[in-house]
C-alpha cells in the first residue's frame, strides 16, 4: 500500500486509509512503509483522542508556529517605558491536539496551512435520507443474498 499512494496519485486514484493510530499503521507496514504512506498521503485528516506522544509532537511541528506580541513596562525614575517584542509560539501545542474535541479534526492538505475544522456526522447533512435509504437497500440486498446462498431445497426457507 504505502507505495501505491504516490502512484495512483499521479494517476488521479485518491486511496483511503482509516487507521486508528499512527502505531497501527506501523505494526502493518513498519516504520518505513508507514512514514512513506505518511508522506505520500496528500491529506491527513486527524481526530480527536490521539494518544501517541511522537504523533502529536510531529503534528505540532507540522502546525507551525506564530509571533506572539509580548508586552513588558518599566518603571524608572518616575517614568513609565513601555516595549514590545515578539516570541515565537507553536500554533497548537502537542497538549492541544491530544485534548481535541469529538467533532472536532485536524486537516492537513498539501499546498495549504493546516485547519482545525469541525465534522458533521453524515446522518446530520443535506443527504442523510439517500444514505440511509442505500444502507437499508444494501443491507437487504445482502442479507436475500445470504438466504439465498445457504438456502437448502429439503429445508424450509428462513424467515
Amino acid at each position: 500500500m504505502p507505495q501505491l499512494y504516490s502512484h495512483l496519485g499521479s494517476r488521479g486514484i485518491v486511496p483511503v486509509t482509516i487507521l486508528q493510530s499512527y502505531e497501527q499503521g506501523v505494526t502493518v507496514w513498519g516504520e518505513p512503509g508507514m512514514a512513506a504512506l505518511w508522506g505520500a498521503a496528500t491529506r491527513k485528516l486527524i481526530g480527536a483522542g490521539i494518544d501517541s506522544p511522537r504523533l502529536v509532537r510531529d503534528l505540532a511541528t507540522l502546525t507551525g508556529q506564530h509571533d506572539v506580541p509580548v508586552r513588558s513596562l518599566t518603571y524608572n525614575d518616575g517614568r513609565l517605558s513601555e516595549q514590545i517584542s515578539l516570541r515565537r509560539q507553536d500554533i497548537l501545542e502537542a497538549a492541544d491536539i491530544r485534548a481535541l474535541p469529538t467533532g472536532t479534526a485536524l486537516l492537513l492538505a498539501t499546498g495549504t496551512k493546516p485547519a482545525l475544522i469541525r465534522l458533521r456526522p453524515w446522518y446530520q447533512g443535506p443527504h442523510a435520507h439517500p444514505i440511509d435509504q442505500a444502507i437499508k437497500t444494501a443491507d437487504t440486498a445482502i442479507a436475500d443474498a445470504a438466504r439465498h446462498h445457504y438456502h437448502r431445497t429439503d429445508e424450509p426457507p428462513v424467515p
